[in-house]
């Protein structure tokens, strides 16, 4: 279960590798824990509002008649994080392009239109597209010292691999502000003898 209750994750959600058979054996666990936490919760409580705002937000593209449509809209992300976040990065860079976002968001994302079901889910994925951008740039940001096996390289901190930063870093969302944290690169312990404590085989 994720720090969102009643949410499971499996496969690349939970990280680590990549493969086919950690997906499925992870996916194998959430299922198990997940179908055991449903037959025992309670009826869920339906915040209206929530729900009336999330559809207000989702359709909107679809009830405009005209504004920016989807390709555009992703054409200009994608040149955020090209010029912004790019293969060498530093700190004035990224925070521009933080700022791209906000402006993005505010303007034509806020005004992009869709003519049909299609367009709208294009245009949704865009959205999530710029927050992923956001959340990809606020990491870079957090992160002061270059990384050879993330290829990652910061100008404005060009040491590689210093000892001190040989952890992962986090950044999270907290009432509207983002937080940045940090794990130890081995903060998941022991994955095999975790699994034979937890797997219920």
């Amino acid at each position: 279960m994720t720090s969102l209750e009643g949410l499971f994750a499996a496969g690349g959600q939970v990280f680590f590798n990549g493969d086919h058979a950690y997906a499925a054996a992870t996916g194998r666990y959430a299922g198990r824990r997940a179908a055991d936490y449903a037959s025992g919760a309670t009826e869920p409580e339906l915040d209206r509002k929530q729900v009336d705002e999330e559809k207000a937000r989702e359709y909107a593209p679809a009830r405009r008649h005209s504004g920016m449509e989807w390709k555009e809209l992703n054409a200009g992300v994608c040149k955020v994080m090209q010029d912004y976040c790019g293969a060498i990065k530093n700190e004035v860079q990224l925070k521009v392009g933080l700022k791209w976002f906000e402006e993005i968001e505010a303007g034509e994302a806020a005004s992009a239109f869709a003519r049909n079901p299609r367009e709208l889910v294009r245009i949704l994925e865009v959205l999530n597209i710029i927050t992923n951008g956001e959340m990809i740039m606020e990491g870079c940001l957090a992160r002061k010292a270059g990384n050879a096996a993330l290829g990652f390289t910061r100008s404005d901190y060009p040491e590689m691999n210093p000892p001190d930063w040989q952890k992962w870093v986090t950044v999270k969302l907290d009432e509207g502000k983002i937080k940045s944290g940090e794990l130890p690169l081995d903060y998941h312990g022991d994955l095999e003898k975790n699994y034979q404590a937890h797997s219920g085989l």
